[in-house]
């Protein structure tokens, strides 16, 4: 199969450069077709019909045909034209069969046309003699046109080399005669007009020499552009050797350029003819060199390039050689340049076709370059030897200019990609370096200061479970320092392993029950589903125990609630083990790399449960293939994660007969339990026994890592707490809307809801002084100390955690909570005592009215008002809870007040069950009975009737105040005006959770209600 895909790649390939190649020929064909012209004259006997020519429009065309030649003649003018018998030259040929050379003479002749019957105009016409002559002149009708070069009768030394020149001149009417008369300096190429000239009007003739001249000003632009952005490059720091190479073929590519075709240089620079050559030689072998020598740098590393190391030294050769070398010796050997110009294209293009079909970038690209290179250098050999006029063909150059900076760029920008995402890569492993440093000091460090606050608590009381803890500790840090030493000698392959025949079930069922510990109380569910008559497999066994621990432990980890299933099967000779989790599953970008050291997963999940050093895959899988196995995961999001691996099965082999695994051979891997329930029993039984519970403070830590809370326990067991646990936030707030705490603990990382939003949703029912809260918090960054006091914390404790600093801030936080407790209790006590002076004034104006008139009920009234002030001045309000009765007595005194001075304006309904056992906060049902008397009833003419009902259900006691008084729209915004009702829901949010709720209706009435929750009332007692 991947015989047959690479065959078919290497035939996309050659079909690409085929089609390239086609499209090349058909662009220069149309190019060539589109500047081309008919010959539309004849010429026979050096004679030219002028009438042939439409000379209404403009026209250019080829003067091919029967010129007079007159050998070894310089015609002067018309009359020594008939002194000497002419030869009639088909033009273009070479003289060389006219001319015989002379010892110590130049080859030189002249070319004679006469054209008849030409108009009456005053047009000018044009002429191109082609680069053939050097040097020569041109007269018409006797009159002297032009010359190019120095026309002496004998040159005495090499003569300017030829290049195409167009001359002007008018036309008589009738007869005209045109001379052309030169010599031939260069013995080594045909002589003559060997190519054809060219004649036509002023504005065809204009044309035509700029279109090419232009077209050739434009690809030499191109290139000392290309040439200028190199060098820029190379000046702001860019030293690569490619580029070098590349700006020095540019520089040599232009001179080819401008020495070829209309050969520019010569418009500026004459030159003579030998030199012309060898820069025309030099430049294109210098040019094919700078090629290959660039293209070499950029595939060196792809394929062997010795091949073009050999072209490379016979191009300098032959550089060397031309330059030194006399023009005879050039011009003998010319057969080297044509093979080096013909075949190096073609050695180039099979080269990079190795390249390409490796499939390396960019390859193709080069090989569409190489084809642009040997067609520009087969059009350039056949333009060499044909008669036709030759304009320049810009596009095969500059189609290989481009393909090859459009790769050397596409490999450029390639690398700074690379480069940016080894960069980025590089910013993640000092990042992961920065992390496993971080997570192996606080792995290290505060075990280490939990042992040490251990330590501390022990000087105040000694415990045989503390010691344990201490134990276990030590055993957690063991573990960990095993897992750092284990990835040292695996990767060095250093371990020695006693392999033998291991019964896997026997292996999986002791882990599982010691991991049974840890989940005890969590939704998960761990099953060993592992036949036991599963065939053995070689392996060590303490090895196999550390793949098992280390793959249920982070199960377990990443799974909230469900199941871990352990499951094998037998398929080629191989066990296959599967541990599968119903967890919140991989990303699948990260699942490549998750068996990297030091790669963490769960990098982004702020919990401490999740902190580790990133070890434990990579161990398990450098264990499993010392075994000759393999382990695979597959998951996907929110669904749960399947780890797989391998192991050999044992042939032939029985197993020793041996006991499972005890609990001494793992305790090594002990990982810490979850149960905290005895801790929290000791310290509630320490508690009652040595304090007032009612005075005692409540705390509530929540921390996802039980090693943390089994030592915060330990630690704050010295003081007079009563403390509860909570491993997530979901479950503090439950326990929080359960329960009455002065403070909450809590670390900032925790799963599913983290410390900061925990925090939130606390501060949207308590205010900072109604319930503290206090961050454990590993993260020291300013920007989390921040977000820790945005998100309503009161203070913060940075692990690892100090303990006097510890019990020194949670003390401060509980003397908050109690002084703002006291302060509500005080202020509603001080309300009760600030009597209003008109109830006052109006309760004695009553009793003195009542003095001589009705005694029986002035006694009654002097009863219940002494009873009122006697309540209202008892130290008992300033408790947190009184009892309903005392709360009772309290509002019946003032309604009897009420009822005596008013009468009948004010009836009362009770509503409560008897032997009903409540406390309630004190002076909260007679803030709420005074409010609907002055708010409700009095302002009624009629007055009404007051209700007071207590209900109960099997979750709470609810308490409400009816009156049918004038009522008010509750759509409209609260006027809370009474400091009272503010003071007593203040009071009901911090001990219950509650609020008032208020329901009223104008002219209906209103009422008033509070909850009481039944699992708050043990927590007052």
């Amino acid at each position: 199969m991947i015989k047959k895909h690479s065959h078919y790649h290497k035939l996309k390939v050659i079909v690409i450069i085929l089609l390239f190649f086609l499209l090349l020929f058909f662009m220069r064909y149309n190019w060539v077709n589109h500047l081309s012209f008919s010959n539309e004259v004849k010429i026979q006997h050096g004679i030219m019909d002028f009438a042939q020519i439409d000379n209404s429009n403009r026209f250019k065309t080829i003067l091919d045909g029967e010129w007079e030649f007159f050998p070894n003649t310089i015609l002067i003018s018309r009359n020594n034209k008939n002194t000497t018998t002419p030869i009639y030259a088909n033009l273009p040929e070479a003289w060389d069969t006219y001319i015989q050379r002379k010892p110590g003479s130049v080859p030189h002749g002249s070319y004679y046309l006469k054209i008849i019957n030409a108009p009456d105009s005053n047009r000018l016409y044009g002429l191109t003699i082609p680069a053939s002559l050097s040097p020569y002149s041109l007269k018409v009708n006797n009159e002297y046109v032009g010359e190019y070069g120095n026309n002496t009768t004998v040159p005495r030394k090499p003569s300017v080399d030829a290049r195409p020149i167009t001359y002007y001149f008018p036309l008589q009417p009738g007869d005209n005669e045109i001379i052309i008369s030169g010599f031939h300096t260069n013995e080594h190429v045909a002589g003559g007009l060997t190519k054809s000239l060219i004649f036509g009007d002023l504005h065809s003739m204009e044309g035509l020499k700029w279109f090419s001249a232009v077209t050739q000003i434009i690809v030499c632009a191109i290139f000392l552009f290309y040439l200028i952005y190199t060098i820029l490059l190379f000046i702001v720091g860019i030293r690569e050797k490619s580029l070098l190479y590349f700006a020095i073929l540019i520089f040599s590519t232009f001179i080819t350029v401008i020495v070829s075709s209309n050969k520019i240089l010569l418009w500026y620079v004459p030159i003579n003819w030998v030199w012309s050559t060898k820069l025309f030689f030099f430049s294109y072998i210098m040019t094919m060199l700078w090629f290959i020598l660039f293209l070499n740098e950029l595939i060196k590393n792809y394929v062997n390039t010795k091949l073009l190391n050999i072209l490379i030294a016979f191009c300098c050769t032959y550089l060397l050689f031309i330059v030194i070398a006399p023009i005879d010796y050039v011009y003998s050997t010319q057969i080297v340049f044509y093979i080096l110009f013909f075949v190096s294209p073609i050695i180039l293009a099979i080269v990079i076709y190795k390249v390409a079909i490796s499939r390396q970038r960019g390859a193709v690209i080069l090989l569409l370059m190489a084809t642009a290179i040997s067609n520009n250098s087969l059009f350039i050999m056949i333009n060499r030897s044909l008669t036709t006029p030759y304009s320049h063909y810009p596009f095969d150059l500059l189609i290989a200019i481009i393909a090859l900076s459009g790769f050397w760029f596409m490999r450029y920008f390639h690398i700074s990609v690379k480069s940016k995402q080894l960069s980025i890569k590089l910013q993640q492993e000092l990042y992961r370096k920065d992390e496993f440093l971080s997570n192996t000091s606080y792995e290290l460090r505060t075990p280490l200061q939990h042992m040490l606050s251990i330590a501390q608590s022990l000087l105040a009381k000694k415990e045989q479970h503390d010691l344990r803890l201490l134990v276990t500790i030590g055993h957690h840090m063991s573990f960990m320092l095993d897992g750092l030493l284990d990835l040292i000698h695996l990767k060095e392959r250093t371990i020695n392993l006693q392999i033998k025949p291991i019964n896997v079930q026997h292996i999986a069922t002791s882990v599982g029950d010691m991991f049974q510990l840890t989940i005890k109380g969590k939704p998960i569910n761990l099953i060993v589903d592992i036949p036991a008559d599963l065939p053995p497999v070689l392996v060590d066994e303490n090895r196999l125990i550390q793949v098992f621990i280390n793959l249920i432990h982070n199960a377990i980890k990443f799974t909230d609630r469900g199941s871990i299933t352990v499951h094998a099967k037998v398929k080629n000779n191989q066990l296959y083990i599967s541990i599968t989790d119903t967890g919140m599953g991989i990303e699948k970008s990260k699942q490549e790399i998750i068996f990297e050291p030091y790669e963490q997963v769960d990098a982004h999940i702020k919990s401490s449960r999740h902190i580790g050093l990133g070890l434990g895959l990579s161990i398990c899988k450098e264990i499993i293939e010392m075994h000759d196995g393999s382990i695979t995961v597959d998951s996907t999001i929110g669904q749960g994660t399947t780890f797989t691996f391998s192991l050999p099965i044992a042939k032939g082999l029985i197993v020793e007969q041996s006991e499972p695994p005890t609990s001494s051979m793992l305790s090594k891997y002990i990982l810490l339990q979850d149960d905290l329930s005895a801790i929290e029993q000791e310290l509630a039984v320490s508690v009652n026994q040595h304090t007032d519970s009612a005075n005692v403070a409540r705390i509530l830590i929540v921390d996802s890592d039980p090693l943390s809370l089994q030592v915060l326990l330990k630690v704050l067991s010295t003081e007079a707490y009563k403390i509860d646990t909570a491993l997530n936030g979901i479950e503090a707030f439950e326990k929080i809307y359960k329960h009455s705490y002065d403070l909450v603990i809590s670390d900032i990382m925790l799963p599913n809801m983290s410390g900061y939003e925990l925090a939130k949703q606390i501060r949207e029912q308590y205010s900072i002084s109604e319930l503290p809260i206090l961050f454990l918090t590993a993260r020291q960054q300013s920007e989390d100390i921040r977000l820790a006091f945005l998100n309503g914390a009161n203070d913060y404790v940075r692990k690892p955690i100090e303990y006097m600093e510890l019990k020194s801030r949670v003390d401060a936080l509980i003397q908050v909570k109690q002084s703002s407790e006291e302060r509500l209790r005080f202020e509603a006590a001080w309300l009760q005592a600030q009597i209003q002076p008109h109830f006052f004034f109006n309760t004695l104006n009553a009793i003195i009215s009542l003095h001589g008139v009705d005694d029986e009920k002035m006694k009654d009234l002097l009863l219940a008002f002494g009873n009122y002030l006697q309540m209202s001045f008892d130290f008992q309000n300033v408790d947190l809870v009184v009892p309903l009765d005392y709360e009772l007595k309290l509002v019946r005194s003032y309604l009897d007040i009420e009822q005596i001075r008013f009468g009948d304006k004010i009836q009362i309904v009770w509503d409560i069950p008897e032997g009903l056992l409540l406390n309630v906060p004190p002076l909260s049902i007679q803030t709420l009975v005074e409010n609907a008397i002055r708010h409700g009833i009095l302002p009624q003419r009629g007055g009404g009737t007051i209700t007071i009902r207590i209900t109960e259900s099997n979750e709470e006691y609810k308490i409400l105040i009816i009156d049918n008084g004038i009522g008010f729209d509750t759509t409209r915004p609260r006027k809370q005006t009474s400091v009272g009702l503010i003071n007593t829901e203040q009071r009901l949010k911090q001990l219950f959770g509650t609020e008032l709720a208020v329901e009223s209706a104008i002219g209906e009435g209103t009422t008033i209600a509070f909850t009481i929750p039944k699992s708050h009332i043990s927590k007052l007692s």
